[in-house]
């Protein structure tokens, strides 16, 4: 197995790439597989059923999100947080605002989910590009960027054009693993999805590259057990290198919000520095 160093990045980085750039070191086919043997043959049809009964009740869901935010990741020798609020408009528009102790913006992101920007009030920057140049710049899989982050996040179900390969057994118990696969034009090649088709719940999703490779593994917790569109209030992010997890928390979350692509701009003081990021 190896391991890759976090490149450097200027003071006060955005904490939304360093959770990008975190998901980019996982530890590829490291760890062991969380799924058994297949399903008995007279469960597949009832598993399917309820599977496109949760995406088609995810579809009828807000578009919008709105909720204070706290990041924590913790890995050797480094235990950090910080604090803000995201807003999400699926499928990829997102803001995250870091905020300090007394409340005032420290730093800004915006992305519709093919450019960005970005304020730094420390150092009065002001930064816009596109996504694939950041990719490219952190070494994160392009794919990672390219999909339906807002989906990600919110902890729902989506997979436009992929197909059930396979429903297998999860090894701890907690529901059935659903392996999609993508066309071969996708940014993905699979997602393996953890639901517990009692409670029609997504539990997990493992994203998996054309090369085979997991590029990411999200945990959701915090769900409402009444089969409704109430998002998660917690995603754990493990199996990351050196034993390192990162958290993610909303709290006073918001689905009645109405945004549009308005809501997604930043307003930039005249006095900023801009640097374009092609």
């Amino acid at each position: 197995m190896k391991s890759n160093k976090i490149p450097a990045v200027q003071a006060s980085p955005s904490p939304f790439w360093i959770v990008l750039i975190l998901l980019a070191l996982f530890l590829n086919g490291c760890a062991r597989k969380p799924w058994t043997i297949a399903v008995a043959e007279n469960e597949t049809a009832l598993i399917t059923q309820t599977f496109a009964e949760m995406q088609q009740r995810d579809a009828s869901c807000s578009c919008c999100l709105d909720a204070k935010t706290t990041l924590s990741w913790n890995g050797p020798g480094e235990d950090r947080s910080v604090a803000g609020f995201l807003q999400l408009m699926l499928p990829t528009s997102l803001k995250f605002v870091m905020l300090n102790p007394l409340g005032q913006p420290l730093y800004a992101l915006v992305s519709d989910g093919q450019e960005f920007q970005s304020i730094n009030t420390t150092l009065k920057q002001h930064i816009i590009g596109k996504i694939s140049s950041l990719a490219a710049q952190y070494k994160i899989p392009e794919a990672l960027l390219s999909e339906n982050w807002g989906y990600w996040l919110t902890g729902r179900l989506q997979e436009k054009g992929a197909l059930i390969e396979t429903i297998r057994q999860d090894g701890s118990g907690r529901g059935v693993w659903i392996t999609m696969q993508y066309p071969v034009d996708a940014a993905l090649a699979q997602t393996h999805l953890l639901i517990r088709p009692e409670t029609r719940q997504l539990l997990a999703r493992i994203l998996v590259d054309h090369q085979g490779d997991t590029i990411a593994t999200i945990s959701y917790e915090g769900r409402s057990e009444q089969n409704d569109c109430t998002p998660v209030s917690r995603i754990t992010i493990t199996d990351l290198p050196y034993r390192s997890k990162l958290t993610i928390d909303f709290t006073e979350i918001l689905t009645d919000r109405s945004f549009t692509a308005a809501n997604f701009k930043l307003k930039v003081p005249a006095n900023y520095d801009v640097q374009v990021d092609r």
